[in-house]
Order: structure tokens, then C-alpha cells, then sequence
């Protein structure tokens, strides 16, 4: 029997695994392209294999479960990071769908798109693109929960309890929109909320020095967040540090800034801002090889990755099952209340002009 040390030590190396895996699949996918941005997919690898391989809740066969873990990628330039990071956990975006970044008609758009007409790809929470909107975005996400559990949640029976997570850059932080709703946020007290700082100090035209100079950890610790200064390659320090965000809950959104280094794993990019766009095309191949995957193999995922995503998927729908029992428990303690969200779930509610006509003239 494995004791407790050496489980900790297999996951942290499936994790460390997985975050080069998806490192191979982004590149191989901007390459083909020949369009993208490879710098976030890169030097968030860390971030990503914690998120989706551990920290998160969520069930890849039902992505609308209502209290599944949000995660919101504010910088939505570095789309590949979410895609790779979907195919893995297990979500229904076929590695052809990978493949076809960026083209006409898939499920791979240049940024993430909310499922509509054109594209319907599960696990995307919102449109993004424009920098800072996806943490107006997660801010929104996070009062949503808020009022969901004051309203619905009982003394008997809990069945919103999820956390918004938000992974945003340098051009995120420099928005007005990003600040109005971080003063927002804490003000309203919505510590379900964890956004990722992409500290990676470089800007799309130049290193971020050349515009920037406040320090935006002490910014947010001034609005009222909870703040962490972290090295956003340590798979350790990031698998503690989110455990601690999710536990605390002192009524303030959290803050974690990773630093990280743009593009890591393909030295002749990394670091500056070449590595931002698809500058590093010419250098996958050696890329790859130097980080451990296979040489002359594209799109490559490993058994040993799938079969530990298999294992994640099966906790997570463990505990969507147990949610399940919960909410059928609460449904039939609280029929009323039950309509009344499955109604809108459903969009089963009055039509706006049914609203308007209902309002009386005085």
C-alpha cells in the first residue's frame, strides 16, 4: 500500500507531466496554424495542470452542472492554454477539434467563445478577448454564486458552493474595467473568487517595464483582497496555495500572483515578448524535444496522462453524485423553490414583453 508521501509525489508528477504535455499540444496546434499566441499556454502550464488536475470541481460529461467550479481565462489571446487544458480533463473537444485551431468553422476559435451559432465548445464559460473583461467577467460569476447560495441554500442542505476562478495578464491589470470590478469585488465581500496574476512581466510590443511600474499585488491588497506572491512554476507551492484561497473564507476575493517566465520550455523565445504571438514557430520541434516529448510526434498525450485525467474524472463524478443526492433531497424539501430555479435554468419565465404589459400604468 502507497503511503500518503509517495501518492502526493506520483500526482505531483503526472501534474508536472501534464503541464508539458499541454505545453506540446499548444505549440503543435499554433504551429499548424501558423497563427496564435504560444507565451500564456507556456508559461501557465503549472497553473493549468493544478486547476483541471486537481483543485477544480467540476464534470467534464455535464459541463453545465450548476454548481460546478468556473474558470474564466481573461487573457483570452492564449486560447490554446484552454483548450488543451479541456481535451485533457476530459471534455468533449476531440483532439481534430485541437488540430484545427484557429480555422474557419471549429471549435477552436483564436479566442475563447460562450457556446452560440458558429461555435459550441463546452467548457467555455464567456467570451474573451478584450483585456480585463474576463475579470469583470469572473466578478460577475462570483455575485452570481453569492446570490444563488443566500437564496436556495438551506440550513439542511448546500447546493451552491462553488469557487470562480480567473487567469488574466499584465494588459488585464492596466484596464479600467479590471479595476472598477476588483474594487467591486471586495467591497461585496465575494471571497469565492481567485484570480491568477500571469506576472510574467512582458507586454505584447515590449518587456512591461517600458509602461509600468506600480506594484498592481499591493493595488489589489489595497482594495481589499486576500494576496499571494508565488512562483507559478512550483506545482507545490500552487497546489497549496489554491487549497489555502479555496478554505479561506474571510470575505475577501483572492489574489495570486504568479510570476512566471513567457513561453517556458522554448529557450529561444522565452522571457520576452517575442514569445507573446507565434514568434517561436520555427523552434517547436527543439522545444519539444526539450522538455521530454517525443521527437517527430505531433499532438502527442501520453497513456499515463490520460489514465490519470480518468482518475481525476472519476473524483469529480463522485462528487457531482453525491451533489445530485443533495439537490434531489432539497428539491423535495423545498418544491416551491425548486420550480422557481429549474424554471430559469430552463428559461422558462415571463417574456419580456409579458414584463412589460404586467407593469401598471399609474
Amino acid at each position: 500500500m502507497l503511503k500518503a508521501t509517495e501518492v502526493e509525489t506520483d500526482k505531483m508528477a503526472a501534474l508536472a507531466t501534464a503541464a508539458n504535455e499541454a505545453r506540446g499540444l499548444a505549440m503543435d496546434s499554433i504551429a499548424a496554424a501558423h497563427s496564435g499566441h504560444m507565451g500564456l499556454p507556456l508559461g501557465a502550464a503549472e497553473i493549468g495542470a493544478s486547476l483541471y488536475g486537481s483543485q477544480m470541481t467540476y464534470n467534464a460529461k455535464d459541463p453545465q452542472w450548476m454548481n460546478r467550479d468556473r474558470f474564466i481565462l481573461s487573457a483570452g489571446h492564449g486560447s490554446m492554454f484552454l483548450y488543451s487544458w479541456l481535451n485533457l480533463a476530459g471534455f468533449d473537444l476531440p483532439m481534430e477539434e485541437v488540430k484545427n485551431f484557429r480555422q474557419h468553422h471549429s471549435m477552436t476559435p483564436g479566442h475563447p467563445e460562450f457556446p452560440n451559432s458558429e461555435h459550441n465548445t463546452p467548457g467555455i464559460e464567456c467570451t474573451t478577448g478584450p483585456l480585463g473583461q474576463g475579470v469583470a467577467n469572473a466578478v460577475g460569476f462570483a455575485v452570481s454564486e453569492k446570490m444563488a447560495a443566500a437564496k436556495y441554500n438551506t440550513e439542511e442542505h448546500t447546493i451552491f458552493d462553488h469557487h470562480i476562478y480567473a487567469l488574466a495578464g499584465d494588459g488585464c491589470f492596466q484596464e479600467g474595467v479590471s479595476a472598477e470590478a476588483a474594487a467591486f469585488a471586495a467591497h461585496e465581500k465575494l471571497d469565492n473568487l481567485i484570480i491568477f496574476y500571469d506576472a510574467n512581466e512582458v507586454t505584447l510590443d515590449k518587456m512591461a517595464e517600458y509602461t509600468q511600474s506600480e506594484d498592481v499585488l499591493k493595488r489589489y491588497e489595497a482594495y481589499g483582497w486576500e494576496v499571494y506572491d508565488i512562483d507559478g512554476h512550483d506545482l507545490a507551492v500552487i497546489e497549496e496555495t489554491i487549497a489555502a484561497a479555496k478554505a479561506s473564507n474571510n470575505g475577501k476575493p483572492k489574489f495570486i500572483k504568479c510570476n512566471t517566465i513567457i513561453g517556458k520550455g522554448m529557450e529561444e523565445t522565452e522571457g520576452t515578448n517575442a514569445a507573446h504571438g507565434e514568434a517561436g514557430v520555427p523552434y517547436v520541434d527543439n522545444a519539444k524535444k526539450n522538455i521530454g516529448l517525443p521527437e517527430g510526434e505531433k499532438w502527442f498525450v501520453s497513456e499515463g496522462t490520460r489514465d490519470y485525467f480518468g482518475e481525476v474524472q472519476a473524483k469529480n463524478e463522485a462528487t457531482y453524485n453525491e451533489w445530485q443526492a443533495t439537490y434531489k433531497a432539497w428539491s423535495e424539501a423545498n418544491p416551491d423553490m425548486a420550480k422557481e430555479l429549474e424554471d430559469a435554468i430552463a428559461d422558462n419565465v415571463m417574456s419580456a414583453d409579458d414584463m412589460i404589459a404586467a407593469i401598471p400604468e399609474l
